[in-house]
């Protein structure tokens, strides 16, 4: 009851929705800027040269051509982005910022489908990726850096958007398979305005006792009701994964004797969601419009926590409505969110007690969300040349926790008595863009980005930590950028600097650290250009540099964090170039170059991963304007790297790179 008094406050001001059919982001390496419209985020067509920021998609062909297996192998051709896979359909995300774990890792980062959040704000999954349709999206989206003022919980080191097809588009299928026991299936059906689309993929996994079976199902339909267009999306995902733990060792990835074995063959990781969503938009007078967006979801998850001493089972789940409504313009946008959410986490574990990590029950309780923002955005033009936007979002987040448990310590862990957090957090954005003679922009952008704590930062307390200690994050940004053509190649730079506060994560010991602060500097560039009528090349690269700004003694060198240290899981460059060949019609040929620098793997900076080189072959042959042969080779030189290298409780472990792998398939659409 004691939300009722907000809401009205909330629906006061009309809320901007977020575009379902056209999506939020574009900007095609593939297409002249002058040729890229932006939709969505902005409502209405714009050229790409008039956003002010950092944006990136991976456009339908670009996916096709990938035919990826996990979002990693898109993703991680955007500059600035870097993604550790880990076992199965497991991940670890870095946009302009370390690769994140835990809390951070799942707080720091936006995953959305068609605009509308996968999980509920609190609720993240650091693995919140495979829960998304990339197998039939019809564009992946990429915004680096703190969200817009439309977007406000965990858009703080960046967004990632997968766009959902329209009902008109083709029917589609395709097979695929490798030589590793990978075998997938995806189709797509449209009838009049429904589309129905499903993946069906099994992977025996390169390691022993590993592997995963996931399905994907999604319904949506397309239509108008007098005034009103309604576009209303329906998804169902469902992964069962034996999880291959970390190799544990100096160098153990190197090893070909123990690099494909599991010493966790008892892990595994079972995950559900549901999920619907309904955009209703029409015209109003004066050229504005007027849009609403309810959903529902639904997200289960158990695993095993082999990656701790003690491997305790966890259980957590979630179930959320809300509403995102909409009215704007060519130039404003005004809008309110609100949300409600009802979660729960389970932790026992039955293996003896290893140090803190002790035999039994960890936590047991149940968490009551709400959350409700307003914001507002416009776009001031001082001159044909000269545009000045500016926005802002406040956020209010309640928590209501019930422990189900007995309150008190066990082991590390400490069961909180019940009680109610809340946390307002404000994010001012403003940007100015400048046009030069030749149609080139530059910009320039400052941003906040925030986040209310996680759940688990909350209320999964261990020792050293203090109910509700953990505070909002903030992290401020600065970019500068230029976006056009140079010479033959179209191309994106862009610069950055950054400082986080209250950064909340848990250090090599396993505690939690509840007011970190870091610094992120960097420079990336995007660049695609033709050089024959045949040959073209692009690339994506990152040189930065993120470092701690904090001091923390916690009794060895490898642990300890003093300020200007590196924050591990960092590479200063990342680098992915690509040469693509056509050389005759419905032929095509592609390698791709794929470099992650060097790293420390713990605070102390006392041990590196020395990076990787990786190369992708890629192929495709039109049979007939309707059929495609399709195939790829991973690790094409076969190079022993890992895909993930930390170090924790004394030791350096590693998710060992996948081995050369062969992949092919057949596509039709018809």
């Amino acid at each position: 009851m004691k939300y009722l008094a907000i809401i009205p406050l909330l629906f006061a001001v009309p809320a901007w929705g977020q575009d379902v059919e056209n999506g939020w982001i574009i900007g095609s390496a593939d297409i002249r800027l002058n040729e890229v419209f932006v939709e969505g985020i902005y409502d209405s067509q714009k050229n790409q040269q008039d956003i002010a920021g950092t944006i990136d998609i991976i456009d339908r062909e670009s996916l096709e051509a990938i035919s990826l297996v996990h979002p990693a192998e898109a993703l991680n051709r955007v500059a600035g982005i870097n993604i550790h896979r880990g076992s199965g359909q497991e991940h670890l995300t870095a946009i302009r910022s370390p690769v994140l774990t835990g809390g951070a890792g799942a707080g720091s980062f936006l995953y959305l489908e068609d605009g509308v959040p996968l999980r509920a704000a609190g609720f993240a999954n650091v693995n919140g990726l495979f829960e998304a349709g990339t197998e039939f999206a019809n564009k992946v989206e990429a915004f680096k850096g703190p969200g817009p003022a439309f977007y406000g919980s965990n858009a703080v080191h960046g967004l990632i958007n997968v766009q959902s097809e329209s009902v008109d588009e083709i029917n589609s299928m395709k097979l695929m398979g490798s030589d590793d026991g990978l075998i997938s299936a995806q189709a797509a059906i449209s009838q009049g305005n429904i589309r129905a689309s499903v993946s069906l993929v099994s992977d025996n996994g390169f390691r022993e006792d590993s592997g995963f079976d996931q399905q994907k199902f999604q319904l949506k339909y397309q239509n108008y009701f007098g005034p009103w267009s309604i576009d209303w999306l329906s998804s169902f995902n469902n992964l069962n994964q034996e999880t291959a733990g970390f190799i544990q060792g100096d160098d153990v990835y190197l090893d070909d004797d123990i690099r494909f074995t599991n010493p966790n063959p008892e892990a595994f990781r079972d995950g559900k969601s549901y999920r619907t969503q309904a955009r209703f938009e029409r015209d109003i007078e004066g050229g504005k419009t007027l849009a609403l967006t309810p959903y529902a979801r639904r997200a289960e998850l158990r695993f095993l926590r082999h990656f701790v001493p003690g491997q305790a089972l966890e259980k957590n789940g979630h179930s959320s409505v809300g509403l995102q409504s909409a009215y704007y313009d060519d130039s404003f946008n005004i809008g309110a969110d609100v949300e409600y959410t009802k979660g729960f986490l389970y932790e026992f574990q039955e293996n003896p007690s290893r140090f803190s990590f002790v035999q039994g029950l960890h936590y047991d309780y149940e968490v009551e969300s709400f959350v409700g923002a307003v914001y507002a955005q416009k776009d001031f033009k001082f001159a044909e040349n000269l545009t000045l936007d500016v926005g802002a979002r406040a956020e209010y987040t309640d928590y209501t926790y019930d422990n189900k448990a007995s309150d008190g310590r066990s082991g590390r862990f400490i069961r909180v008595a019940d009680r109610s957090d809340n946390f307002l957090t404000v994010t001012p954005k403003a940007s100015l863009r400048y046009y030069l003679d030749d149609g080139n922009m530059v910009y320039a952008r400052a941003a906040r980005g925030s986040r209310a704590p996680q759940v688990t930062d909350l209320y999964s307390v261990q020792l050293n930590q203090v109910a509700g200690e953990a505070d909002v994050e903030t992290l401020d940004s600065l970019e500068a950028g230029f976006k056009g053509r140079v010479g033959i190649f179209n191309t994106e730079l862009a610069a950055f600097t950054m400082w986080k506060d209250n950064f909340f994560f848990r250090n090599a010991n396993g505690f939690n650290v509840v007011n970190g602060k870091t610094r992120h500097s960097g420079v990336e560039l995007s660049f695609t250009g033709d050089i024959t009528d045949w040959l073209s090349i692009s690339g994506d690269g990152t040189l930065a540099k993120h470092t701690y700004d904090f001091t923390e003694t916690v009794g060895s060198a490898a642990n300890n964090i003093t300020a200007g240290d590196r924050v591990d899981t960092a590479p200063d460059s990342l680098v992915h170039m690509r040469a693509t060949v056509t050389p005759s019609e419905g032929v095509e040929a592609e390698i791709e170059w794929r470099h992650v620098g060097s790293y420390f793997t713990n605070p102390g900076n006392t041990a590196k991963y020395p990076g990787h080189d990786i190369f992708v072959l890629r192929g495709r042959y039109d049979v007939t304007d309707a059929v495609t042969l399709f195939g790829r080779v991973d690790n094409l030189f076969d190079r022993r790297y890992a895909d993930r290298a930390d170090f924790a409780f004394g030791n350096e472990r590693y998710f060992p790179g996948r081995p050369r792998t062969l992949f092919f398939g057949l596509s039709s659409e018809f």
